[in-house]
């Protein structure tokens, strides 16, 4: 991680569920040649945890200059292909494993790349698990600073499995500023807390909008919802996004907001972020900090 102290400044982490292990069990977690995977997760669709995933990881790749994957974690609503423009099926390598599509810079992988459009997914528990395995630890990832993975709404089986199948290095918590959606946030919270996953922080999103005419903000889901439950649960509060006509259209015509308009006022939040999530990954390797699954 040498590289990322080259591209980011340090800052201080704290975390809510933060909690050091050691051992041959923590080992075997890792994905050989993958450094850091972050999970970006939230209590309850619709908030905008892919967009989040999405920006994120192409700000990871293009501002901070890492080596960045992105797992679309969400078996049963696939949107990485769409947001990230991917076009065809991942190809196999030499030793049987999938090849990750690339764009802006990022390797992804996503079950929407495996089947056609709009094919529905009529699967059980243990079907889900074993595809989220192959597009674990049977893709090629190569070598990579950070994996980010975005992770299916919600604090369930695939979440909890997922967060024992992978050595996380940490979760953002995604959320709106309004209570139903932050009362779905703290669940998330304490889901990774019982799995001894270190929460970086909790990201409020669709914060404001800021009219267009008069450039007045307007709190359409209420105001410091999210900073508030940070501050109660300790965690570190990372941000405001915006909600902007940019965002939306970015992700629906397959180009992000940070790639079509680098030096819009969101494209920067998101970049600060990215930066501040680098950051705490740094510090945690500098005090040898590795989280460990106790099953």
């Amino acid at each position: 991680m040498n590289r990322l102290r080259r591209h980011c400044s340090l800052g201080g982490l704290r975390g809510f569920a933060a909690q050091s292990g050691k051992g041959a069990h923590a080992q075997s977690l890792k994905i050989a040649g993958i450094n850091d995977i972050i999970a970006v997760a939230s209590g309850k669709g619709g908030v905008g945890k892919s967009t989040t995933a999405v920006n994120l990881s192409v700000s990871l790749a293009n501002k901070c200059r890492l080596r960045v994957g992105l797992l679309d974690a969400d078996v049963y609503g696939p949107s990485i292909p769409i947001m990230m423009k991917l076009h065809g099926k991942p190809e196999v390598s030499a030793d049987k494993k999938m090849i990750p599509i690339e764009n802006y810079g990022v390797k992804c992988m996503s079950m929407g790349s495996l089947v056609a459009s709009g094919d529905a997914l009529v699967w059980r528990g243990p079907m889900v698990m074993k595809a989220l395995e192959q597009m674990t630890r049977g893709v090629d990832w190569g070598v990579l600073d950070i994996l980010v993975v975005d992770m299916p709404p919600g604090t369930g089986d695939a979440q909890i499995s997922i967060s024992q199948r992978l050595q996380l290095s940490g979760a953002l918590i995604v959320s709106t500023p309004q209570d139903v959606a932050l009362m779905d946030a703290r669940r998330g919270v304490k889901m990774f807390s019982q799995v001894n996953v270190p929460i970086l922080g909790i990201l409020e999103n669709m914060s404001y909008f800021k009219c267009p005419n008069c450039n007045e903000p307007f709190y359409i889901f209420g105001k410091g919802g999210a900073q508030k439950t940070a501050d109660e649960m300790g965690m570190k509060f990372l941000g405001e996004v915006a909600l902007e006509t940019g965002i939306r259209s970015g992700c629906d015509e397959g180009v992000p907001i940070v790639i079509s308009n680098p030096d819009s006022f969101v494209s920067q939040t998101y970049g600060d972020i990215a930066q501040k999530i680098v950051s705490m990954l740094e510090q945690n390797k500098q005090q040898h900090f590795h989280p460990e699954i106790n099953l």
